[in-house]
């Protein structure tokens, strides 16, 4: 059987170690049932899964998130109410310019706090809000009501939060979840093995077949993984390489120009006008012309150029 176990999501190796005890106790193979390896495998199976559903925390995150959603927005509900009443011509304006000038004092930027900071500045503004003269100002206003919701949802945040603390604490008691999952993959290798060692008896060819099953199919799970790439083999012939696109010219760059298809122009004429035909190279008696004289070896002169005729 090949598997890298170790490769294997927590997931999928708990899932892996449950299917093969699950198949080798259907009743088929009574041979193995009572095996030491698989009782083990049992054992060690049972205790990580038993640890895995408890790996996770109180599960009050979104119960906490919306507490304290809750308790900010009315927090800023009252302080705004009290801000706006203070600068209206109305009775008792001066009863809430008190009231608010708490808020500023002890509760400015108390949204933006974590959890911990705010809950502890928010025992503060209570406290103070609590005094019997500002209990008097929220009965003028008739501000009661509000600050009342206010404490029902800061104390609903606390509870929540009392049991989060509660259950993450028990959490951390728990064994750490390497040291299960070693575990368990150590009992399954050992079993793997076993099958792997008997396959070739009776009544174990057909649990080895069956499990095999289950192992490829797990192993399935990561080697499809685009992640997981095989290193290229040195020897492959290599990809040609996508050729160069040139070099866009420079402003610094000499002008060259490419011949054009079709016939060579012909060179222009000193006046500007229709350019003069190449002299034909002069004859000796007015016969077939003279083959181009060459360069003499000595001369320091030139060479004559002779233009090819159309």
């Amino acid at each position: 059987m090949n598997i890298a176990l170790t490769r294997l999501s927590t997931r999928a190796l708990g899932g892996l170690a449950q299917r093969v005890v699950k198949s080798s106790k259907n009743g088929k193979f009574k041979i193995v049932e009572e095996h030491e390896l698989l009782k083990s495998l049992e054992k060690e199976s049972k205790e990580f899964e038993d640890l895995y559903g408890k790996l996770t925390y109180s599960g009050k995150g979104n119960e906490i998130v919306a507490a304290d959603v809750a308790r900010d927005k009315t927090f800023t509900a009252l302080r705004t109410l009290l801000k706006g009443y203070k600068e209206l011509p109305l009775p008792n304006a001066a009863d809430a310019a008190a009231l608010y000038k708490v808020f500023e004092q002890y509760g400015a930027n108390v949204e933006r706090m974590n959890y911990v900071a705010e809950t502890a500045q928010m025992v503060v503004i209570f406290k103070e809000l609590d005094k019997p003269e500002n209990e008097a100002r929220f009965e003028a206003l008739k501000f009661k009501p509000a600050y009342e919701e206010l404490k029902k949802r800061q104390n609903a945040f606390e509870d929540l939060y009392a049991v989060q603390a509660e259950a993450n604490a028990e959490l951390r008691k728990l064994p750490p979840a390497t040291a299960a999952r070693a575990r368990l993959q150590k009992a399954l290798t050992a079993y793997l093995n076993l099958l792997e060692a008997m396959k070739d008896l009776p009544t174990w060819d057909t649990l080895y077949l069956d499990i095999n099953e289950m192992v490829k199919s797990a192993a399935a799970t990561y080697r499809n993984d685009r992640s997981d790439k095989a290193p290229d083999d040195p020897n492959a012939p290599k990809e040609p390489k996508e050729p160069k696109k040139p070099r866009k010219p420079k402003d610094n760059d000499p002008d060259i120009r490419l011949p054009e298809d079709g016939k060579p122009k012909q060179p222009e004429a000193g006046g500007g006008g229709t350019p003069e035909k190449p002299k034909q190279p002069e004859t000796g008696g007015g016969g077939t012309p003279e083959p181009p004289k060459k360069p003499e070896a000595g001369g320091g002169g030139t060479p004559e150029i002779h233009l090819p005729e159309e």
